[in-house]
């Protein structure tokens, strides 16, 4: 018979699983890791795994989902304390650690095709579309943070930023990645802010 988990015990399991699932794609792909991997960083039966996801592409949606939901405040504190004086800087400082976050934690495998293909055969289409367009749906609505009155302008600035996420498929071919994503967007805020 299966264990009964209280609220708070689902909520701490849920929690664990996503960040261990978090920690497991920021080091490599979704194909290279498995449920048995998983639950033994979690520390949890392989049942009880089940009892929250059906599979392991599955718990990386869910992953890629919650990562607005954590990053969103501290980029909207970031925002807030732009320094109007020093812009450029400002907002080349929030962009820098948005696009940290999403390399650090892996976030961006989720741009590439072949892990798309694991994760279309096991939870569908339609789930996997849903949730890259929640994510790149959170980038955009950054972008629109700003008076870009131009909708163009602001489809060239998203698509030029997707660019750089998109190369970070390839981030281990690039000699400082680091440097050379904070000099991209600097060049993006410049364009942006009209400097």
């Amino acid at each position: 018979m299966p264990k009964i988990y209280s609220e708070k015990e689902k909520e701490n399991i849920r929690e664990l699983l996503l960040e261990e699932a978090q920690i497991a794609l920021a080091h490599s792909g979704i194909e290279s890791i498995t449920v048995d991997q998983l639950v033994e960083a979690a520390a949890i039966p392989k049942g009880t795994f089940y009892l929250f996801y059906q599979s392991k592409e599955e718990l990386f949606l869910d992953v890629v989902s919650n990562f607005k939901k954590e990053s969103e405040g501290k980029i909207l504190a970031l925002l807030e304390e732009l320094d109007e004086n020093h812009i450029v800087t400002s907002l080349t400082k929030v962009f820098t650690y948005l696009t940290k976050e999403v390399y650090s934690k892996g976030i961006y495998r989720i741009l590439d095709e072949k892990q798309q293909a694991i994760i279309r055969k096991k939870v569908g289409k339609e789930k996997l579309l849903s949730v890259r367009e929640e994510l790149f749906s959170y980038f955009k609505e950054l972008f629109g943070y700003f008076a870009i009155d131009d909708k163009e302008d602001l489809e060239g600035f998203y698509s030029a930023y997707m660019l750089l996420l998109y190369s970070f498929l390839h981030g281990d071919k690039i000699e400082d990645l680091e440097a050379s994503t904070k000099l991209i967007i600097r060049g993006l805020i410049l364009q942006l802010v009209g400097e």
